[in-house]
């Protein structure tokens, strides 16, 4: 009977010291949900996105193409910095939730690609809110540090140059 019973707390023990998996819906869940998102960016599997994006997600992030949706948003985005990057990694550093929002802040790290800086090791902080229902991510607001990436990079930026107004010239004398 004590071997038995030995038996069974044994088995049970590795049953208690799983997490419990979070409600669907809730924060906590959201959250994981975004934590697959940068899982799967970070993976390079981009026929992964279906996983977590739902077919009508848009993409609100300042410059993003119209009327492109769903997963293929971010394939297309994505696929540009793999043009130019290699090794893309992200490193989550917040998650904070409410509701069916999700904040993250992120670290990404990646390779210069092509000629002129290949090799180079880039790195830049993202901050992102996404919108989650049922499960998926159904809109994004994308922000990095696109500033710090061009200046990791060699660019110089610059403020516009203007011309200084040229004083009006004389009326020909009348002599």
């Amino acid at each position: 009977m004590k071997a038995l019973f030995f038996s069974l707390l044994l088995f049970a023990l590795p049953l208690a010291a799983q997490e419990p998996v979070p409600a669907p819906g809730t924060p906590e869940a959201n959250k994981e949900v975004v934590r697959h998102y940068l899982q799967i960016l970070g993976g390079g599997v981009l026929d992964q996105l279906d996983q977590v994006l739902g077919p009508d997600f848009v993409d609100r992030t300042p410059g993003a193409p119209p009327n492109v949706y769903g997963p293929e948003a971010i394939r297309q985005s994505q696929r540009k910095a793999r043009d130019l990057f290699q090794d893309i990694r992200y490193a989550v550093d917040d998650l904070v939730a409410e509701g069916d929002r999700v904040a993250a802040r992120y670290t990404v790290r990646a390779t210069r690609k092509g000629n002129g800086g290949a090799g180079m090791p880039v790195q830049v902080i993202g901050i992102s809110i996404f919108r989650i229902a049922d499960g998926k991510i159904r809109e994004a607001w994308i922000i990095n540090d696109q500033l710090e990436l061009f200046r990791q990079l060699g660019f110089t930026i610059r403020p516009p140059q203007t011309e200084t107004p040229k004083p009006p010239s004389k009326p020909p004398s009348k002599t």
